[in-house]
């Protein structure tokens, strides 16, 4: 009954074989889509009365684009494409956090040492190369973790820079062998780069330094410069002391403060000794003197200090004597000795000190063996 209707449906739309007009076309020069409705409804009649639904899918038409699948019941359409783009999580705050805290100790930190270093304070110069090293290295190993974005590159890379070069100004330093002018030159020109690259970093920070650590503001930048004691005795003052015994007295006293780049060995090689660049050979000459026997005593004979037991202090650096070879173009070494009765004994006593030293911030100690300590100043003189 169904084909019936369809087929009774279907009939004004089809031409009449008899009716009087252009001749029906042939289904074989007809376009595709029409031979096509042909094939939809092949079988339709078999399929009907078997008693099967008609498949209402569309079929495979050729020529015709393919629309999108249908899924069945038991099927989900597949998810739509996530569209928000995935930001990877930087650590650009956390960067300028560390260039914020940290860049205000390294500056001044470098300030300390570059001053230190221009007054060939060694002593300071060190200490301050040390903390400012350490800091740096710190900060390198907490920032080398980072990752940065494109905006946060040019940060990164100036204030990694500028910690290299603060702890290159360690590695200079460290060590006890005096300074001399090579690694001065060195020390202010890593300071130099340093302090040029943290500028860079500070242009990059999108904010300025609101509030400066305590620590920071209570700083003490000045460099620690001891008086010279008021009891210090000038040139050519001569200091009285008790031998060992308490039977004779002993004179001593500083005589002269020369300096010098350069000596040489009185032998067959007359190899000249050179002061490092930066430095140069102080020579102060030390006259002993036995003045006498005393009491009831019957030693006559005393020993003069020992070379160790003379120091030079200069800006909170002591120095030793230098150990010299028997003959210099210096002249005659000091050495300890013994002396009879007004016997005299003179020499040189040579320290290795910086260029820049002030005499007049200097002091020379010797250290008595029954606990005396007398101080010359000689930048003094009567």
């Amino acid at each position: 009954m169904i084909l019936a209707l369809v087929i009774v449906t279907s009939t004004p739309f089809w031409p009449s074989p008899t009716a009087t007009g252009p001749e029906m076309p042939d289904l074989e020069s007809q376009p595709a889509a029409t031979r096509n409705l042909s094939v939809a409804f092949a079988g339709v009649d078999e399929r009907l009365q078997g008693g099967h639904l008609l498949n209402c899918t569309a079929g495979s038409v050729p020529g015709a684009a393919a629309g999108p699948p249908v899924p069945e019941e038991n099927q989900t359409a597949p998810e739509a494409e996530n569209s928000t783009v995935v930001v990877p999580d930087y650590d650009d705050e956390e960067l300028a956090r560390l260039v914020e805290e940290n860049g205000v100790s390294l500056m001044l930190l470098s300030v300390q040492n570059a001053y230190a270093l221009y007054a060939w304070d060694e002593v300071p110069a060190r200490e301050s190369a040390a903390a400012l090293s350490t800091l740096a290295r710190d900060l390198l190993r907490e920032s080398a973790p980072f990752e940065v974005s494109d905006d946060g590159t040019d940060l990164k890379s100036s204030f990694t820079h500028a910690l290299e070069s603060y702890t290159a100004v360690g590695e200079t330093l460290q060590g006890t062998a005096p300074l001399n002018r090579t690694m001065v030159d060195a020390a202010i020109e890593a300071n130099r780069q340093g302090s040029d690259h943290l500028r860079d970093a500070f242009e990059h920070l999108e904010g300025s330094l609101l509030e400066v650590p305590e620590e920071i503001v209570a700083a003490d930048l000045s460099l620690s410069r001891p008086s010279v004691p008021e009891n210090a005795l000038p040139l050519l003052q001569r200091y009285v002391y008790e031998d060992r015994t308490g039977a004779n007295d002993i004179s001593l006293m500083l005589e002269s403060v020369r300096s010098t780049d350069v000596y040489y060995v009185l032998d067959r090689s007359r190899k000249a000794v050179v002061a490092e660049p930066g430095r140069m050979f102080l020579l102060v000459q030390v006259k002993a003197t036995n003045l006498g026997h005393k009491g009831e005593s019957r030693t006559y004979t005393i020993r003069t200090p020992e070379v160790r037991a003379f120091t030079l202090q200069y800006r909170g650096t002591t120095y030793a004597p230098m150990k010299l070879a028997p003959g210099t173009s210096l002249g005659e070494p000091y050495t300890a000795t013994k002396l009879d009765r007004y016997e005299v004994t003179t020499g040189y006593l040579v320290f290795d000190v910086p260029e820049a030293l002030n005499l007049d911030e200097s002091t020379v100690r010797v250290t008595l063996d029954g606990g005396a300590s007398p101080v010359w100043a000689p930048g003094k003189s009567l």
